[in-house]
């Protein structure tokens, strides 16, 4: 029992810094577009804290009305955010999506792009294009 209890115990601390989180928000504007947004990494599994802190950078820079786009538990991995303008009912919108991936950008792409079929009125004809890739 001891034995077993010392191996959980050394597994914890020597695996504790491969967890992590990382989180966007965006600022949207009086209309409810899409106007900026900002990504948070942090280490430790604190999905609540990466989130926090990507809503914090915005009102930092003066949005008023930020909320959180994606988050994630991946310690590393991949991230796409997609942009498109469209017209929902005579009105233009502009949105951002957010994907995550552990395997490559061209799979996060394909995770923003499950998000941007989601936004009400948007239509697969009037595209999108994307707005920043990397890793983390």
């Amino acid at each position: 029992m001891k034995k077993s209890l010392f191996i959980a115990a050394i597994l914890f601390v020597f695996t504790f810094p491969v967890f992590g989180a990382a989180a966007f928000a965006e600022a949207l504007d009086k209309d409810g577009n899409s106007v900026t947004w900002t990504f948070s990494f942090e280490d430790g599994k604190n999905i609540a804290k990466a989130k926090n802190g990507a809503i914090k950078q915005l009102k930092q820079q003066g949005h008023a009305n930020v909320k959180s786009g994606a988050t994630t538990a991946l310690n590393k991995g991949f991230f796409a955010v997609l942009q498109t303008a469209y017209w929902v009912d005579g009105v233009l919108r502009n949105s951002f999506t957010f994907g995550f991936s552990s395997k490559s950008i061209e799979d996060a792409k394909n995770e923003a792009l499950k998000e941007l079929k989601k936004l009400k009125g948007w239509k697969e004809d009037q595209g999108y294009s994307v707005n920043k890739t990397g890793e983390f």
